[in-house]
């Protein structure tokens, strides 16, 4: 999943552009701002995880390039996986057993969606978890805690969520006293570490420009030592915050349920039979469900990385303490039933509470889609080759995570001294609004100081050309014009007509109240918000689409241009880009038509979302073509 998903350019900067940028920056000795934050990566994360794996850089980057983060990834995944099968072999020998936890460890529902991340320090971290387990277990306790120094450095949560795992281990092996003496060494030593971290450490990696931004629990306190005051002076309303919606947005009322609700069906409920295994998982749920971003608390992205590593473990030693051997059978196939039930069920968007936190086309593997990318990926790889190793890069954002290893790289449309610009012109920055995007690839497609070196539609490289000026040369060629200025009128259908004499609004809107060009206009009032859908003529795949119109508005981002190709496509505009002596104000939507798109559902209309009327005039579709060959 992580290889195909970084092939197919589907990782983001958010997060793999970032972490490639800081594996490199490590891996030569230097501590710079990352691409998309005003701080350095250790601003970001307290974590010294990627540093583990510095010398990895050096084994296989010059082979593995890009993708070696991913294959370290995954590689710690299965050792967790591995080492999860031996610590249920220590407890049993039962083979069922050893065959379930591993199947039962890759069906989980969280195992898939943690991939539309990428590659996550929550996903490395956790790894460690059952590596210490398992050697704490065999009593080789060096080992175990140069596993647990690994852990605790790797990130911040980790020392509160090792005190809870200590306590299961004291419960676990409660007639060892070495044992118990060492479990209570850990909670002291971690302890102390999760005090140095935040009174300390964090504070350090502060400045004026960035402070400390992760800790989001306003429910219970600004800081880690007055949420602990909180929770102990009102521990009932504490436990309520585990379960109800504490953000006063009804979007997210059963969000919380949804997910206790997936993990109990997904094997969970054994807990129930043996509930020390539910302590470690105290710290890890209450950073879920406590925090004050509602999508961490459900089953998005990586969000429940820590349970999904840790409950193959807990449920099969659950299992494994069972006495009679039917009983045990009986468990793991439910428990694996229920994964594999809930992940498939949970992977289609219709079924989950909040769906727009599911990026299928990364993490639905029986999906045809999953295995099909928007580019030409052989054409785009030899494109992205012929950047040197050493040039300062403006990328977009699904092309940025291939060219992150490199000293200078900026997350377009952040240029400032690129030599080279990569964008596909349907990776929109996610802070811009369409049109921002749009005006801002348009600028430098058309500059004389950016010369197009190379393209495969939809990614265009750009290489900066000193000797130009900026002008507004154009890439394409106007193939279709129609226009409406609402004057031409069919008397026999009672509609008003385009230049060509097709459809373009209904008589009942016209208006001789005010007007641009000549007497008339059409007017949206509170009582008829919106305008005729009209269907855009003639539209093939990689056409260019500009529509203009003019309206007369009292309020601010009153008036919507609306275009959309087909259920999957929507574009969209309601700022104008200029006015005119009158007072009429100039409205453009701009848009490559996509490559999946129903070209036969291609359509417009405009809209009023305000309290007042307003007046629409002078429209406006021009359809251009590519002029590169």
């Amino acid at each position: 999943m992580g290889l195909l998903n970084h092939y197919l350019f589907r990782t983001a900067t958010h997060d793999y552009g970032n972490y490639n940028f800081a594996f490199w920056d490590y891996s030569h000795f230097r501590l710079s701002q990352i691409p998309t934050f005003k701080g350095n990566f250790l601003q970001d994360h307290f974590s010294f995880s990627l540093m583990y794996f510095v010398p990895a850089y050096w084994l296989l980057n010059w082979l593995t390039h890009t993708y070696t983060l991913i294959i370290i990834q995954v590689s710690l995944i299965i050792l967790s996986a591995w080492y999860t099968l031996k610590i249920v072999q220590l407890k049993s020998d039962n083979i069922w057993l050893g065959a379930g936890v591993i199947l039962y460890y890759f069906l989980l529902l969280g195992r898939y969606t943690a991939f539309s991340a990428d590659v996550n320090l929550a996903i490395i971290s956790s790894c460690f978890i059952p590596i210490f387990i398992y050697y704490f277990f065999i009593k080789k306790y060096l080992l175990a805690f140069a596993i647990l120094l690994l852990s605790l450095f790797s990130r911040e949560n980790i020392p509160l969520w090792f005190i809870f795992i200590f306590i299961v281990l004291i419960i676990d092996e409660r007639k060892d006293k070495k044992a118990i003496w060492y479990a209570v060494s850990g909670i002291i030593i971690s302890a102390l570490y999760f005090i140095l971290l935040f009174k300390v450490f964090i504070p350090m990696t502060e400045s004026k420009e960035v402070s400390y931004g992760l800790f989001n629990y306003a429910a219970l306190g600004k800081t880690p030592g007055e949420a602990l005051v909180y929770m102990l002076r009102h521990p009932v309303e504490a436990v309520k915050l585990f379960f109800i919606n504490h953000s006063n947005n009804p979007t997210y009322n059963d969000v919380k349920a949804e997910f206790y609700l997936v993990y109990l069906v997904s094997g969970g409920f054994v807990l129930l039979f043996r509930p020390k295994y539910i302590i470690w998982f105290i710290p890890i749920v209450a950073q879920k469900v406590l925090n004050d971003n509602p999508t961490r608390w459900g089953i998005a992205t990586y969000y429940s990385i820590e349970i999904v590593t840790l409950l193959p473990l807990s449920v099969f030693l659950a299992i494994a303490s069972f006495k009679k051997s039917w009983i045990q059978k009986t468990a793991i196939v439910l428990a694996c039933i229920g994964a594999i039930f809930m992940t498939i069920h949970k992977l289609d968007h219709s079924n989950r509470k909040v769906p727009w936190t599911l990026n299928p086309s990364k993490v639905k593997v029986y999906s045809k889609k999953f295995y099909t990318s928007h580019y030409n990926v052989k054409a785009v790889n030899r494109l992205l080759a012929t950047i040197p190793d050493t040039a300062k890069v403006s990328a977009s954002n699904y092309i940025l995570p291939h060219l992150a290893q490199r000293k200078s790289i900026y997350y377009f449309p952040n240029v400032k001294d690129a030599e080279y610009i990569v964008f596909s012109v349907y990776d929109n920055h996610y802070l811009l609004t369409h049109m921002q995007n749009e005006n801002e690839r348009n600028k430098y497609l058309g500059s004389n100081e950016w010369e197009i070196t190379q393209h495969s539609f939809p990614v265009f490289l750009l290489k900066h050309n000193s000797k130009g000026t900026l002008n507004t040369n154009s890439i394409w060629t106007e193939a279709d014009t129609i226009k409406c200025n609402y004057e031409t009128i069919s008397e026999k259908d009672k509609t008003i007509l385009f230049s060509n004499g097709e459809k373009a609004e209904k008589t009942d809107l016209l208006s001789t109240e005010q007007a641009r060009s000549l007497t008339h206009s059409i007017k949206l009032s509170t009582e008829a918000r919106y305008g005729s859908k009209i269907t855009l003529p003639d539209i093939t795949q990689y056409d260019y689409l500009e529509i203009n119109v003019w309206g007369l508005c009292e309020e601010l981002n009153q008036i919507h241009l609306v275009s959309d190709c087909g259920k999957n496509y929507h574009f969209h505009c309601s700022v104008n880009n200029s006015i005119d002596s009158s007072g009429w104000k100039k409205f453009t939507l701009s848009y490559w038509v996509p490559k999946n798109a129903v070209t036969t559902e291609c359509s417009m209309f405009i809209w009023n979302s305000g309290k007042t009327p307003v007046y629409i005039d002078d429209l406006e579709i021009i359809k251009k073509k590519l002029k590169l060959n």
